[in-house]
């Protein structure tokens, strides 16, 4: 799976000109039919996608291209999640998060334990990647520990990430950046990229 723009035509012209990498051995994707259609909820309601697949020219694995506005194994666009994230680390309680979002307790229950879990690492994950994209960037004051350092921490990589490659959603560039992973349930996103 790769994470990529969500511009179908982008994405075409991306693998038609051998732009897109494979993320098992560095080599050039093609484009290979497409991954099962699948419904998402975004903010203004159900979306239907269906993912571009690419095939490696060298070692001939597939890999779903995923827009940047998923992450891996969620039914909500990242957007929704996020904004989630954000209210929970303002301090609004899960069930408010929930009634905010409007999303079932349990789904969003599941988000923040998740976040909740993995924030030190998300925390460190993140700010990696935004001094990567501007060494120049000093040290970064957390806005606390635990869920909040982590939202602010993709706020910083996301900042930098358009800086240096151009707009996009903060959440989107989370998204990119942990490599669809920022949920994940069985590993870093470290390990995805």
């Amino acid at each position: 799976m790769l994470i990529v723009e969500n511009d179908r035509a982008k994405v075409e012209a991306d693998l038609a000109e051998g732009r897109l990498s494979c993320p098992a051995c560095g080599g050039v994707l093609a484009a290979w039919s497409f991954a099962r259609r699948r419904f998402v909820r975004s903010e203004a309601g159900p979306l239907e996608l269906t993912p571009r697949r690419g095939r490696c020219r060298r070692c001939a694995k597939t890999h779903v291209l995923l827009p940047d506005l998923l992450v891996c194994r969620r039914v909500d666009v990242v957007a929704v999640i996020g904004r989630a994230l954000v209210a929970a680390a303002g301090g609004t309680s899960w069930p408010g998060v929930a009634v905010l979002v409007g999303r079932p307790f349990s789904t969003v229950r599941g988000w923040l334990r998740r976040a909740r879990s993995r924030a030190v690492g998300l925390a460190v994950h993140f700010l990696a990647w935004a001094h990567r994209l501007d060494p120049n960037l000093g040290q970064v004051g957390h806005a606390g520990g635990g869920l909040a350092g982590a939202v602010e921490a993709v706020g910083v990589a996301a900042r930098a990430a358009s800086l240096r490659l151009g707009p996009r959603p903060a959440w989107s560039w989370a998204s990119v950046l942990s490599g669809g992973a920022l949920l994940s349930n069985t590993s870093s996103p470290s390990k995805h990229r």
